[in-house]
């Protein structure tokens, strides 16, 4: 649950329940936003929130995100920098791309949403960061102002930042390759999202380092073995997973009741998109994604499977060959990124 502190309006509730409020009041037609870093859950989560409100499409949004020690997606920037009249910088980024893990000289750690609009304005400002944890999930607290003075001053504070922020297009090539790199991939440094679940302490379940590499590793492939669901004689589309798999497709990695619905993902497979794919923590205690169905001459079952993501919460499914899941398991090894799972299939990220 979300604490708020009273300012001038809040609601009770999620961190971003408070943004959503303060956008519908304000009707904003410019939104600028300052904040620590951007993870792949929570750019979903605010763009599932927030596209659909009246004026979203229109209003110029400038996003200024920090890219400290690698906890910025690179995907995610990219999803930011794609939205409608929408453009993205980076605090200090030609520096800070440059250095080993992206550690910085000065921590950039705002987190405010500054909103303009025709008759009035408003600032959101608090604790969460942009990530499904600090949106959502995080015990936070925030506060919407409606203080002229206030957002004057706030105002002149994220201009004289954004005119001095790197693009996004200038550093996105270096900062990409700090972020891919084999010791980031090993070793990643936590974010808001990767608070671990009573679980991750279980002897046989993924460890708090395993969930941070789900996080950050752009491909994960798996040994189908026997899918389930669609009847005898049919070819069947439930690939059951790891429990927390769901960090990879991203999701925090929570402990829920079994037989809940964990969210959807979008599968790019034969050529098409494949929205709204289902993605449950199953009543035997593992993640179960629905994939597209087969066509008759296919099928998943004894097959391993690749993913790749191609954007926020999209991901491009392949089947491999031997030789394709031999390279895919090398490459896994070169970051310790093979991962446990009970039985005789085998798994990873890289």
């Amino acid at each position: 649950m979300t604490a708020q502190l009273l300012g001038t309006s809040a609601v009770k509730g999620e961190y971003l329940d408070l943004i959503r409020a303060t956008c519908e009041s304000v009707k904003p037609e410019r939104i600028c936003a300052a904040v620590a870093y951007a993870t792949h859950s929570g750019v979903a989560d605010l763009d599932d929130a927030l596209s659909s409100l009246s004026g979203w499409q229109e209003a110029g949004k400038q996003w200024l995100v920090g890219i400290d020690h690698c906890r910025s997606d690179p995907l995610a920037l990219e999803h930011l920098g794609g939205l409608p009249q929408s453009s993205v910088r980076i605090f200090d980024g030609e520096f800070v791309s440059t250095r080993n893990s992206c550690v910085p000289r000065r921590s950039f750690h705002p987190k405010a949403y500054l909103l303009f609009g025709a008759s009035r304005s408003a600032a959101v400002v608090g604790s969460g960061n942009l990530s499904r944890t600090g949106l959502r999930l995080g015990v936070e607290a925030a506060a919407a102002v409606h203080s002229n003075n206030a957002i004057a001053h706030l105002s002149t504070w994220f201009c004289s930042q954004w005119g001095i922020a790197a693009p996004l297009d200038a550093i996105e090539e270096p900062y990409r390759g700090q972020y891919e790199s084999a010791s980031n991939r090993r070793h990643p440094q936590p974010s808001d999202d990767d608070a671990a679940p009573g679980s991750a302490y279980g002897s046989t379940q993924l460890k708090p380092h395993q969930l941070r590499q789900l996080r950050v590793c752009r491909h994960l492939w798996i040994e189908a073995g026997n899918l389930h669901n669609r009847g005898p004689c049919r070819s069947s589309n439930q690939l059951t997973m790891k429990r927390n798999s769901r960090a990879f497709f991203g999701f925090v990695a929570q402990d829920l009741p079994r037989n809940s619905d964990v969210g959807k993902v979008t599968i790019k497979w034969g050529g098409e998109r494949h929205a709204g794919r289902t993605l449950r923590f199953s009543s035997n205690g593992m993640d179960v994604l629905t994939l597209p169905v087969p066509g008759e001459s296919e099928a998943y079952d004894q097959q391993t499977l690749h993913f790749e993501q191609v954007d926020v919460r999209t991901f491009e499914l392949m089947v491999g060959s031997r030789t394709d899941a031999k390279r895919w398991k090398r490459r896994s090894e070169t970051i310790d990124g093979v991962l446990p799972m009970t039985g005789k299939r085998q798994w990873g990220v890289y």
